[in-house]
């Protein structure tokens, strides 16, 4: 339990932080929160609308699933999703998401919505007056104004406003145990006065986010991260980590990276913020889950990831090994009876073979994507979790006790 320096009062962190061991910028980390405790650096897996598609929730803590691996205790939803269907109050009334998706001893952080909300209208450019257009069959009409953003459903074109306090009070009707601030985030590419302008609008959004759930804090048991991005201006990365610091009792996150940068540039991003940011919390690198910039990440002291691309690279036929990408629909795995990856504990790699998950990818069936993002996630989860033991091997840090 720490306890920070925040507004000119000291607070107690519902988060427990604690470093196992370090080396240079790299560290194991232990989290305790709403009693689950967790080791990192982690994956979470992306289970956006309430489910991790085609996995029954237990299977990330099943030994006849993942083997001897240690269950994966933390995974991700989005408020933004979840908000129109099927609605916060639904899920509220439910008892929140770990009853409504039968979650009850791991925790769940819900992305705040505000990337999605910007994504829907990131098929066409920023208008003069600060609203995005798309071509959906349902016209967004998303408007960025200082008290919000204001959208249209794309599922039927009714209005809806995210607030940065009603983004808040979504999060907490969903019962999620980490929330994430309703950032802006500025069209990848544009100036850097524009990301300036949206930059001092975020942290506007940080300090009312925090008022708001301050007032809460000690009779709730969620708590807030907030992000710094600002694409690959590095000094306005800079600023945003001190002022956002303030705001982030139990973690912080590092976002808009890999978004169309290069993988020079997104570890130039990480490797100049990670360190800005505070060493007594975890810190969360959002949107990142390619095996070798997971290795970069940990290297500089990043304790938190997510990303979509386990499960989508699965979905068409793409699986992650020890020696690059095994792409199964290729011909040369028709008649290959080996498993997918020899070492993976996965029960993808223990009972099925190459030539299996190739026949199910060509043949478009459903059970073939799920076989193969479900080990994609196990492949990050198992490389993490062999990290952290050479790490508490060789660079642990003497218990105080």
């Amino acid at each position: 339990m720490h306890f920070t320096r925040l507004t000119n009062i000291y607070i107690m962190s519902k988060l427990d932080f604690q470093i196992l061991a370090q080396r240079w910028n790299a560290r194991v980390g232990q989290i305790t929160l709403n009693g689950v405790t967790l080791t990192t650096p982690c994956f979470m897996p992306v289970g956006t609308k309430a489910t991790i598609k085609g996995m029954i929730l237990d299977m990330l803590q099943d030994p006849k699933y993942i083997g001897d691996l240690p269950a994966i205790k933390l995974i991700l939803a989005n408020t933004f999703h979840l908000y129109l269907r099927p609605g916060h109050e639904l899920i509220r009334d439910a008892g929140g998401l770990h009853e409504f998706e039968n979650r009850h001893d791991g925790l769940i952080l819900t992305d705040s919505g505000g990337f999605q909300v910007f994504s829907l209208g990131d098929r066409n450019s920023l208008n003069r007056d600060g609203a995005l257009h798309n071509t959906n069959s349902h016209d967004v009409g998303i408007k960025i104004t200082d008290d919000g953003i204001h959208f249209r459903s794309p599922h039927d074109g009714s209005k809806h406003f995210f607030s940065p306090e009603w983004c808040i009070d979504i999060q907490c009707a969903l019962g999620s145990d980490i929330m994430m601030v309703l950032d802006i985030c500025s069209p990848a590419g544009a100036d850097k006065t524009t990301y300036a302008h949206d930059m001092s609008k975020t942290h506007d959004r940080a300090h009312r986010q925090y008022e708001h759930h301050q007032d809460k804090y000690n009779d709730v048991k969620w708590v807030m991260f907030p992000i710094v991005q600002w694409w690959t201006f590095l000094d306005l990365r800079s600023e945003s980590a001190e002022i956002l610091s303030q705001y982030a009792p139990d973690g912080i996150a590092i976002g808009w990276v890999s978004v169309g940068e290069g993988t020079e540039e997104v570890q130039r991003v990480v490797e100049h913020t990670a360190p800005l940011l505070p060493t007594d919390r975890p810190r969360y690198l959002m949107g990142v889950g390619m095996p070798d910039d997971l290795r970069h990440a940990i290297e500089h002291g990043v304790d938190m990831f997510d990303c979509v691309l386990a499960t989508r690279l699965g979905r068409h036929g793409v699986a992650f090994s020890d020696h690059g990408e095994i792409k199964i629909r290729n011909s040369r795995y028709r008649d290959d009876h080996g498993p997918l990856t020899q070492w993976c504990p996965c029960r993808t790699c223990r009972s099925y073979s190459r030539a299996y998950l190739h026949h199910l990818i060509r043949e478009k069936e459903m059970l073939g994507g799920i076989l193969l993002w479900f080990h994609n996630i196990i492949h990050l989860h198992q490389m993490l979790e062999d990290w952290k033991q050479e790490m508490l091997t060789n660079n642990p840090i003497a218990s105080e006790d």
